[in-house]
């Protein structure tokens, strides 16, 4: 059966699988340590943290339709302490079984692969920054990644001038899909930042004011 997918804002229903999805990823790839996204406070509740931010923020999942759930998905990703939380805290928090997690469905919407968001740098008026952008290890190889990537770009380009990135250099895919997409590697990192383990920070000129 052939996969469709399509992108949209997240809702409070989808918390538990993003935050589950995006706690995997960086166990895969042994960054689940102080310094990453793994110990952000907001994980388990992305849906409220960028409603409510006093500036133009947002983020969207990648939803594969109900249906075609035994279709390969897509895409490219991003890309600890005892306060950090586990896949597994993040699917008992969520009421869901282990088996359940990774492939939670919000609903008839369908199950959540993927997802990005855009947030204001600390003490920037022109610059934004991309964030969280993962996608399912199963879900890896359709371009899900890059259409995530495109409507955050897009969504920056309506609100600020630059685009900033951090992550991390042992994320070949990640870091070649920014590549591609116009993101210029930088010596460090802008000052304001909370990922102190990333070891790769770029930039795109994403608007024209």
């Amino acid at each position: 059966m052939t996969a469709t997918y399509m992108i949209r804002p997240i809702t409070p229903a989808d918390d538990a699988a993003m935050a589950a999805l995006i706690r995997r990823s960086l166990e895969d790839a042994g960054l689940d340590r102080p310094g990453t996204a793994y110990c952000d406070p907001q994980l388990d509740r992305l849906a409220e943290y960028y409603a409510g931010l006093e500036r133009p923020g947002a983020y969207w999942v990648a939803v594969e339709r109900v249906g075609s759930r035994h279709g390969r998905g897509s895409g490219d990703d991003d890309g600890g302490g005892d306060d950090c939380d586990s896949v597994a805290d993040s699917c008992a928090a969520s009421g869901l079984a282990m088996n359940d997690c990774n492939a939670y469905d919000p609903g008839t919407d369908g199950i959540v692969v993927g997802g990005v968001g855009i947030a204001a740098w600390p003490g920037s008026e022109d610059t934004c920054e991309l964030q969280k952008l993962y996608v399912a290890a199963n879900r890896r190889g359709l371009g899900l990644g890059r259409r995530l990537l495109e409507r955050a770009l897009m969504f920056a380009g309506e609100h600020y001038r630059r685009c900033y990135l951090e992550t991390h250099s042992s994320l070949q895919a990640a870091c070649g899909l920014y590549r591609s997409a116009g993101f210029e590697v930088l010596d460090g990192p802008l000052p304001g930042g909370e990922h102190s383990a990333m070891d790769m920070w770029a930039v795109k000129e994403v608007g024209t004011e």
